[in-house]
């Protein structure tokens, strides 16, 4: 069994990001799978981020606190960093290796500073690298400084015991929509950093990576169904966007915001994918348009954050009144405000139930990782267009900045096993057509504009079946039982599996641990060897009846939210009366780890009510 974590790092700007999915593509292609994920702060250059990659040869969605591996060329990035107030910013990833693992250090760090006496620490000389690659190409410094990302790289394959000729066909894959002269300039770094390793015995020896390797860091070897399945790179936000593709969506439209923007612009990179992708002057804007779009009859769709979604409020509920089919997938980060647009967080789930004002249907549900945000990204709009309401998708950066290797053959089979249900959108009408009529299952028969057989009208005021302004108490209460009526269809016709997803014996485990979104696959490791049980809520509202019988049959319950009000805790509340007494929260902005979400586990079973996270 090969299990490792590898971090690198450094200041924003300095093309250390690249790092990540460069050492993610050389070991995929020896077999490996692979979970990455991306820290960095709000600012665009010089400001800290760190990048974590975890390998295993069983599938993993998830990392652990601490790393076999790590690499920096920066001194900052190993012993932390203080602003020009003495406030740390930082502090330094020399913890973040676990006893008997590696650290990679420039040579002109002072290494008595590391203070760790239970790693191993080994030094190059970046500057080194860099000069020489510079001299033989005949370029100044500067130009290959940005190149230092590919020495953390090709050192770590090479102590690995990769063969350089896999991290030579990452390069050009990884940038291959890059000039040539890029790619040329990496393949060289690459090449003097292997042949810098091999004659500085005295950096890396036999006996060094022996050593090593007894102390945990693995040689890796290339396994045997290398090769017998096209793999792909997946990034979260692209998981969504491939999502829509396969739903048919045809407009996305979007204003820039962080982390939501990189899933419309890898659409805007991608036309094959076959949607239009527009931005507006606003957030108001988008919505509007998006909404527009679905009456014309496209299947349409925008992605944004918490701040996003905010001004978005009054068309939400345009939306509602008017049973108008549109997708919303909200990149869930730090709030309330600005918040922290980088970082992580499932703050949004209260407001996307009672977003807007007054009540109106909508679906509301929550992928747990990047492979389930393709399948429910695409069903959300088959839900939209057949309850005709909005949908909203939470998503959250803990998914969206994860990536991990995918089966080319999951995409397809998700594609091919897809059905485009556009529910009672109809051609053929009379003029006695009403858009808003009365029926037993509160969906009426929708048509596009231009139908030449009927008319219909839209409006924000409360209206009559063709869509007139109405004030008549009774149709209000015929409209208002209409528009949120529609719950007990959808909880009738949705299948266990698109509800939720319970693991383990409910009957026997000592603890049933409630989750949803970006902590469920840490969750789903955390258990592992406990006797706990894990439900993971994936339809948030309307919420599945069968929740309630499931909290009933528990011994113990606790909930694992990335917030710091337990927010699903209140949903289940409010809906079934069921209060949960334990909670395992977390709120600094990080991701959750499956090592912490364990020892969390551990002290709620031993009495604790309530564990804060606080892991980096």
């Amino acid at each position: 069994m090969v299990e490792f974590t590898w971090m690198t790092g450094g200041k924003q700007g300095s093309g250390i990001d690249a790092a990540l999915g460069l050492f993610s593509r050389v070991l995929m292609s020896f077999g490996y799978n692979i979970y990455g994920y991306r820290e960095y702060f709000s600012n665009i250059k010089g400001m800290h981020s760190f990048f974590t990659v975890r390998v295993s040869d069983k599938k993993v969605a998830s990392i652990p606190s601490t790393v076999d591996m790590a690499v920096f060329f920066d001194n900052e990035s190993v012993l932390g960093e203080k602003n020009e107030r003495g406030e740390i910013v930082h502090d330094g990833h020399v913890r973040d290796v676990k006893a008997g693992g590696l650290l990679i250090v420039d040579s002109k760090l002072d290494k008595s500073k590391i203070n760790r006496n239970d790693i191993n620490v080994l030094d190059i000389d970046f500057d080194y690298i860099i000069t020489n690659v510079a001299k033989k190409l005949g370029k100044q410094t500067s130009e290959v400084l940005i190149a230092k990302n590919i020495i953390c790289v090709a050192a770590s394959c090479y102590i690995l015991g990769l063969d350089e000729s896999a991290t030579i066909e990452a390069i050009k894959k990884e940038f291959s929509k890059k000039p040539q002269t890029v790619i040329d300039l990496d393949v060289s770094v690459s090449n003097e950093t292997i042949d810098y390793l091999k004659q500085r015995n005295e950096v890396v020896t036999k006996e060094t990576l022996d050593h090593i390797k007894s102390k945990g860091i693995p040689v890796i070897k290339k396994l045997e169904n290398s090769g017998k399945s096209q793999q792909l790179y997946m990034e979260g936000f692209a998981s969504t966007a491939i999502g829509k593709a396969i739903a048919g969506c045809k407009m996305q439209i979007y204003y820039p915001i962080t982390p939501a923007s990189d899933e419309s612009v890898f659409i805007e990179s991608h036309p094959e994918l076959g949607i239009r992708v527009v931005q507006p002057e606003s957030e108001l804007a988008v919505l509007a348009m998006t909404t527009g779009a679905a009456i014309a009859g496209a299947r349409a769709s925008s992605s944004t954050s918490g701040p996003g979604l905010s001004l978005m409020s009054e068309t939400v509920t345009w939306a509602g009144m008017n049973e108008t089919p549109i997708v919303l997938v909200d990149h869930q980060r730090g709030a309330p405000a600005t918040g922290q647009p980088t970082r992580t967080e499932q703050p949004d789930l209260m407001f996307a139930v009672h977003q807007g004002h007054g009540d109106f249907g909508r679906i509301i549900i929550a992928p747990g990782d990047v492979e389930e945000s393709i399948q429910m990204t695409a069903e959300a709009f088959n839900y939209a267009e057949v309850y005709q309401l909005p949908v909203i998708v939470l998503g959250e950066k803990a998914i969206s900045q994860g990536s991990m290797n995918m089966d080319k053959k999951t995409i397809t089979d998700i594609k091919d096993n897809y059905k485009i249900k556009r529910g009672k959108l109809v051609e053929k009408v009379d003029s006695n057509y009403k858009r808003f009529k009365f029926t037993e299952d509160n969906i009426s028969e929708r048509i596009v504009p231009g139908n030449p057989n009927a008319i219909f009208w839209l409006t924000g005021d409360e209206h009559d079946e063709w869509g007139h302004v109405s004030e008549d108490p009774n149709n209000r209460i015929k409209m208002m039982d209409k528009r949120n009526g529609k719950y007990q269809q959808i909880l009738k016709d949705l299948t266990p599996n698109e509800k939720f997803t319970l693991t383990g014996k409910l009957e026997d485990a000592d603890l049933l641990l409630i989750t949803w979104g970006g902590p469920s696959a840490a969750a789903r490791e955390a258990i592992s060897g406990k006797n706990v049980a894990l439900l993971q809520i994936k339809l948030i509202h309307p919420l599945p009846t069968e929740v309630l019988d499931i909290l009933k049959k528990a011994k113990k319950v606790a909930i694992l939210e990335e917030n710091i009000t337990a927010q699903l805790k209140q949903h289940i509340a409010s809906v079934t009366g069921f209060v949960i007494q334990n909670e395992i929260l977390k709120y600094n902005g990080r991701l959750v780890r499956y090592d912490e979400v364990a020892d969390a586990l551990d002290k709620v079973m031993k009495g604790e009510n309530k564990v804060i996270l606080n892991g980096y």
